[in-house]
C-alpha cells in the first residue's frame, strides 16, 4: 500500500496540473474585470455601434470591444482604435448620468481630445473619457493623432514565437517614438489561448498604437476567435494626413486555394476608389508574387490525401514556413487580379510578410515589400531579423532596414538557432504545465525516498560519519604540518 502512496500523489499533482492549464487554456481573459462583446463593424464606414444600457455609443475608426468593471463597482465601455483618428457619438439614455468611455491603442501623449468633459491616461495608450449627458442628449468626441511634419511609421512581420528578438524591437520602437506600429500577420505562431495572452501581454510595452492584420498562423486552433476579440476586424482601412492605409486578411493563402474572399475584393475597390488623390498603402500577410526563385508550387490546397506528403515532411514544412514552396497565393489569378487593382488604383507600396526574410522589388509601378525578419525562424537564404522604417514626406518615402543580431547564414546553424528558439518559446507559452510536472516529479522522488527511508537512512548515516572522519583526520593532520614548520 506504501509503496503505491508515491504514484497516487503524483496522479494527483498531475491532475491538478491538468485541470489549471486546461482551464487557463480554455478561459482566455483580457482582463478579469473585462467582458467582450461580440464584433459589430461595418469596413465601408470603418463603424462599429453598441446600445449600452439605453444609450447609443457610436465609434469610427475603431470598434466596441466590451465592458469594464472599475474598482468603484462602475461600469465603462472599452472601444479600441483602428485608426489615427476616431470620432465617438453617444446618444444618452432615458436618465442623465456620466458615460465612462475607455479608448484603447491611442498614445496619450501625443492626441488631441475635443468635446469631452476630461480625460486621463488610465493605462499604457488607453484613456479613460467622461461625459456628461442629459436624457436623450447627444454628443461627439474626437480623438486624434496630432499631425506632425514628415510622419514615420514603423512596419514588421512574423514575430510569432521569436520572444526574444520581439521584445528588443519593442524596446527600438519605443525609443524611436514613431506615430504607430504595424504589424502585418504572424503574430502568435499558432491560435492558442495561451500563445495570443503571450503576445498580448508583450505588445503591452509598446508605447505607441499598434494596427494588426491577421496571418496564416494566427488562425491555426481557431485563433481567429481570439483575434477578433482582441484586435477587431480582419480588414479596414483610416487616413493619417495625406496618406491612407487599406489592410486586408489574406490569412487563408497557405492551406485554401483562395486568398483574399471575394467580399473583401468588393470592398477594397470602393475603399482605393474613395481614397484617390492620396498616397495609398496596402497592408496584407501572403504576397500575391513569390520573389524568390526556384520555387515549388504549394500543392496543399489541390492535393488529394493519396497525394500530400506524408506526415513528418508536412510538419517540418509547417514548422520552418521557409521552405522552397511558393509562399504566394495559391491561385495565380487571384494573384493577377490583385496586382492589376493595386497598379490600376495606383497604390504606391504594398507591404507584406509571410516569407522569413526582406524583399522589395517593383511590378507596374507598384512597390512590393516583403517584411518577415521580426522573430520567427530564419531558413531562407540570406535572411535576418529586423523590421522597417518609413518616413513619409511631400514626395518620397524613406526606408531604413533596421538589422538585429540573427544567427550566421549557415543552415545547420539557422536550424540550431531554430530548435534553440522553440524550446525557449515551449518553455515560456507552458511554463505553468512545465512547473507543475516538475513539481508532480520532485513530489513522487520525496515519497519514494520517504517509503524506503529505513533502507537508505542507515547508509546514509554510515557516509555521514565517514566523511565526518575524514574531514577530523584533514584538520589534523593539517595542524601537525603547520607545528613542524
Amino acid at each position: 500500500m506504501k509503496k503505491k502512496i508515491p504514484i497516487l500523489v503524483f496522479l494527483i499533482a498531475l491532475v491538478c496540473v491538468g485541470i489549471f492549464f486546461v482551464h487557463s487554456y480554455n478561459n482566455f481573459k483580457i482582463a478579469e474585470n473585462f467582458t467582450p462583446i461580440p464584433l459589430s463593424f461595418d469596413p465601408y464606414s470603418s463603424t462599429s455601434s453598441y446600445d449600452w444600457n439605453g444609450a447609443a455609443v457610436t465609434i469610427q475608426g475603431g470598434f466596441v470591444k466590451g465592458k469594464m468593471q472599475e474598482k468603484d463597482n462602475s461600469e465603462s465601455l472599452l472601444l479600441r482604435s483602428l485608426s489615427p483618428s476616431v470620432q465617438i457619438t453617444i446618444k444618452g439614455g432615458p436618465q442623465a448620468r456620466t458615460y465612462r468611455i475607455r479608448l484603447e491603442n491611442v498614445n496619450s501623449s501625443k492626441i488631441e481630445v475635443k468635446n469631452t468633459d476630461s480625460y486621463q491616461s488610465v493605462e499604457a495608450h488607453t484613456v479613460l473619457l467622461l461625459v456628461n449627458l442629459s436624457s436623450g442628449q447627444q454628443k461627439t468626441i474626437q480623438v486624434a493623432l496630432k499631425e506632425q511634419p514628415n510622419p514615420e511609421f514603423v512596419i514588421l512581420g512574423d514575430n510569432r514565437n521569436g520572444y526574444q528578438t520581439f521584445s528588443q524591437i519593442i524596446d527600438q520602437i519605443n525609443a524611436i517614438d514613431p506615430a504607430f506600429t504595424i504589424d502585418n500577420g504572424d503574430l502568435v505562431f499558432g491560435g492558442e489561448p495561451n500563445k495570443y495572452r503571450l503576445f498580448y501581454e508583450t505588445v503591452s510595452k509598446l508605447q505607441v498604437p499598434l494596427y494588426t492584420t491577421l496571418g496564416n498562423h494566427d488562425i491555426r486552433e481557431n485563433g481567429r476567435a481570439i483575434y477578433t476579440e482582441l484586435f477587431g476586424p480582419g480588414y479596414y482601412s483610416f487616413d493619417y494626413q495625406n496618406i491612407h492605409f487599406a489592410f486586408l486578411d489574406s490569412s487563408r493563402g497557405w492551406t485554401e486555394k483562395r486568398s483574399i474572399p471575394e467580399e473583401q475584393y468588393q470592398w477594397l475597390e470602393k475603399d482605393l476608389e474613395k481614397a484617390q488623390g492620396k498616397r495609398i498603402f496596402v497592408v496584407t500577410h501572403i504576397p500575391p508574387t513569390d520573389p524568390r526563385a526556384k520555387t515549388e508550387p504549394n500543392q496543399y490546397p489541390q492535393m488529394s490525401e493519396s497525394q500530400k506528403a506524408g506526415p513528418i515532411k508536412e510538419e517540418i514544412s509547417k514548422l520552418s514556413g521557409t521552405s522552397n514552396l511558393d509562399h504566394a497565393f495559391p491561385d495565380k489569378e487571384e494573384a493577377k487580379r490583385f496586382e492589376s487593382l493595386m497598379t490600376k488604383y495606383k497604390v504606391d507600396t504594398v507591404f507584406l510578410s509571410h516569407i522569413h526574410a526582406y524583399f522589395s522589388f517593383v511590378k507596374d509601378d507598384v512597390r512590393y515589400i516583403i517584411s518577415g525578419g521580426a522573430g520567427a525562424e530564419l531558413l531562407t537564404k540570406d535572411s535576418y531579423y529586423h523590421f522597417i522604417r518609413v518616413k513619409v514626406t511631400d514626395k518620397e518615402n524613406y526606408l531604413e532596414v533596421v538589422e538585429l543580431p540573427s544567427p550566421p547564414n549557415v543552415i545547420v546553424d539557422r536550424y540550431l538557432a531554430a530548435a534553440q528558439m522553440f524550446v525557449r518559446a515551449i518553455f515560456k507559452e507552458y511554463a505553468t504545465i512545465i512547473y507543475g510536472l516538475g513539481a508532480a516529479i520532485l513530489l513522487i522522488i520525496g515519497g519514494i525516498l520517504w517509503i524506503y527511508r529505513k533502507a537508505w537512512w542507515t547508509y546514509s548515516q554510515r557516509f555521514g560519519r565517514w566523511i565526518s572522519e575524514i574531514a577530523k583526520f584533514s584538520v589534523t593532520k593539517y595542524k601537525e604540518i603547520v607545528k613542524k614548520k
